[in-house]
């Protein structure tokens, strides 16, 4: 049996598997030091993403040099934890485009975290494909420039909130109130939101209430929005600062419809809020087990190689968003600038296990999920059900 290699190196330990596969033969001095690069929250508030995500990395990378990987040669996945710290995914990003010299990057997943990293990717012109951060200024930031290093496989903010906003028209809500965390990603909903609404002639009941990450008791907030009648509340919060919005609720006993982004769709919530607490609550989805052929074969595979499948769209997301880059260094070599250009102009890719088209992206849209991708779901009896339209 000839081996290949699958190396994956997670500081501060390196993790090197010998995988059944294709020869590995003597290489110029690049070909055994090709890199791909993911930084994401493997702690911190969004570590049930960076987790999920790291497995769909992981996963694409494994089979890619199972098949033989460049040209004989294999692909090193280099993996850093930004413990959901902006600071932190500077320094990791930094790391992995000047010392590790990785010809592409997959991250991160929080988007106050990604917000501070793509103008160094952008700097370095090294692709950079954000498979679950979903702020709108991703890719906006640098639509102009004549090359546009950032990619975005994952339903973009300005699409939930459409969806979110439809939402509370059908409920006929008459009086919105609105809540967002203080991070990068908080403050870029808050103000697509508002936008939005103003289209669509809604004015809210009251002013917007503010919160920062870590906070536990949200009463004050919610004071106001009772006092005000607010029939309806959007909201921008992560998994744990949701949850303790409806336990405020509850302290006040003031129920009323929350809806927020697919930060709902965390394991993280069903699991620190409990069933009864979170029954109802309404978020934004693009995928599901049972989207297609290959998102069902795709989980049962995520299931053999690590006995669970906890946040699928979240490593099916990083699994797609990792194979185009793969797809891309097949096509055009380990040339980064090349790559990003193979990336923009790729048109078959014909498996993907999410819902993207065979061709992503385009030179004026570098979004792969765009409106009419996505759809609302529910808690129900601490299951995640489809909401029809």
């Amino acid at each position: 049996m000839k081996l290949s290699w699958a190396v994956f190196v997670t500081l501060p330990i390196l993790f090197v598997c010998f995988l059944a596969g294709g020869g590995l033969n003597p290489s110029p001095a690049w070909a055994d030091h090709i890199k791909i690069g993911f930084s994401g929250s493997l702690t911190g508030g969004t570590f049930d993403y960076g987790q999920a995500a790291k497995r769909g990395f992981e996963l694409a990378i494994k089979e890619y040099n199972e098949k033989g990987g460049y040209q004989g040669h294999p692909v090193v996945g280099v993996i850093y934890d930004d413990e959901t710290q902006p600071a932190k995914g500077v320094q990791n990003t930094t790391r992995l485009v000047t010392l590790d010299k990785v010809i592409g990057v997959i991250g991160p997943v929080n988007s106050g975290v990604a917000l501070a990293t793509i103008d160094i990717t952008q700097r370095y012109q090294i692709p950079h494909i954000i498979s679950i951060a979903t702020a709108v200024p991703l890719t906006q930031r640098y639509k102009s420039a004549p090359k546009n290093y950032i990619f975005h496989l994952s339903l973009v903010d300005s699409a939930q909130i459409a969806l979110m906003i439809d939402y509370v028209k059908k409920k006929g809500c008459q009086r919105v109130g609105m809540m967002n965390d203080t991070t990068g990603w908080g403050e870029s909903g808050r103000q697509e939101a508002l936008k939005q609404l103003k289209e669509n002639g809604i004015e809210l009941a009251t002013e917007i209430q503010r919160f920062a990450v870590g906070d536990t008791d949200m009463t004050a907030q919610l004071a106001k929005l009772k006092e005000a009648n607010v029939d309806c509340l959007i909201s921008f919060a992560l998994a744990p600062e949701a949850v303790q919005i409806l336990k405020s609720m509850d302290k006040l006993g003031y129920r009323i419809p929350l809806v927020d982004t697919w930060a709902l769709l965390a394991p993280s919530f069903l699991k620190l809020g409990g069933k009864d607490l979170i029954e109802g609550a309404v978020t934004v989805s693009s995928y599901t087990i049972e989207l297609s052929e290959r998102s069902r074969a795709f989980h049962e595979k995520v299931v053999a190689e690590y006995g669970e499948d906890f946040y699928p769209i979240a490593t099916a997301q990083t699994y797609d968003a990792t194979r185009i880059m793969l797809r891309a260094l097949d096509k055009v070599g380990p040339d980064p600038k090349k790559m990003r250009d193979a990336i923009e102009d790729m048109d078959d890719f014909t498996d993907a296990v999410t819902a993207i088209s065979p061709k992503p992206y385009s030179k004026e849209d570098h979004e792969a999920l765009g409106p009419g991708k996505g759809f609302l779901m529910t808690y129900r009896n601490g299951e995640l059900v489809r909401l029809e339209p």
